[in-house]
């Protein structure tokens, strides 16, 4: 058994053991509690960052595929637009032509114009070849014989004159096809008009919803900046954090370390205090045995090797 002086010495020594890791595990109980503060801190700091990343990406993606949009769009407008440049250089073959036409109808209305200005009516030509003729076949030939010749050249001339307005009526007829022809071009050109009016409104539409598409984008991606400017702020928050966190960690691990060292030794104590008290039991144990006094249950136990 141990003497009340030396059980004295290991409660003594034992307190102030217990004192100093005291001391240590507040130190470390008050760094863990800081310790889960900040990683809680930074885990919200990171659920927050992927929240608005997640935002931020969605809103990138309708971005991109209202980009596809505005893009096909504009696509449409475009191929619409080509085409009413194409009905465009079409229209102007079409003037090419129809100046051409009124140019020949002009050169016909004025040779024409310029061989009837010399010209009598044809109804007095035909009016006067017909008296003519009906002279020469009534006179008698006695009567007639000084002037046939007179009026013979009197018809020739007038079928000459007649033969003159034939050919001014055919002219007509030229004139007439070649009118016809400006204005077939002239409702020609009419006719693309309409179809370039048709098409620039379907064209204006794509052109609006481009615009529109257009706007959205910028209004979207405006949003995406804000996500991405937050995203970016609890980031950076997140590693000020980290910094804490990289700054308490390692002080921790260390009392940790030191308090776990303290712990082995106190038991490593503990321990050998335990075996030499259970040495001097069964010694004492062993003397009663030899000196024939009566033992205990827990003594003969310690003899006889039972726990």
């Amino acid at each position: 058994m141990k003497s009340p002086i030396c059980m004295r010495r290991e409660e003594g020594s034992s307190t102030g053991r217990k004192t100093s890791m005291s001391a240590d595990d507040e130190r470390l109980a008050e760094l863990e509690r800081t310790l889960d503060g900040l990683f809680r801190k930074r885990d919200s700091l990171r659920e927050q960052a992927d929240k608005f990343k997640g935002q931020r990406d969605a809103l990138n993606e309708e971005v991109r595929s209202l980009r596809e949009q505005a893009t096909s769009e504009r696509g449409l407008r475009d191929e619409l637009n080509q085409k009413v440049a194409e009905i465009k250089a079409r229209i102007d073959g079409l003037r090419e032509k129809l100046d051409d036409k009124r140019g020949e109808l002009n050169q016909l209305d004025g040779r024409r114009e310029e061989r009837r200005s010399g010209l009598p009516p044809r109804w007095r030509v035909e009016q006067d070849l017909q008296q003519v003729e009906w002279e020469m076949a009534t006179t008698p030939t006695m009567e007639i014989r000084d002037k046939e010749e007179e009026l013979m050249e009197r018809a020739s001339s007038l079928r000459t004159l007649l033969e003159e307005h034939k050919r001014l009526e055919a002219q007509e007829d030229v004139r007439l096809d070649s009118l016809a022809g400006s204005r077939a071009i002239g409702l020609g050109i009419r006719k693309e008009r309409d179809e370039i009016q048709a098409i620039r409104d379907v064209s204006q539409g794509h052109h609006e919803r481009m615009l529109a598409l257009y706007r959205k984008v910028d209004e979207e991606g405006g949003r995406a900046d804000e996500f991405h400017a937050r995203f970016v702020e609890r980031l950076e928050e997140s590693r000020k954090v980290n910094a804490e966190i990289d700054v308490v960690l390692p002080e921790v691990r260390k009392l940790r370390k030191k308090l776990q060292v303290v712990g082995q030794r106190l038991s490593a104590r503990r321990d050998q205090g335990l075996r030499a008290m259970r040495e001097e039991l069964l010694a004492e144990a062993k003397r009663k045995l030899e000196a024939g006094e009566k033992l205990s249950l827990d003594e003969m136990k310690l003899i006889y090797g039972e726990d």
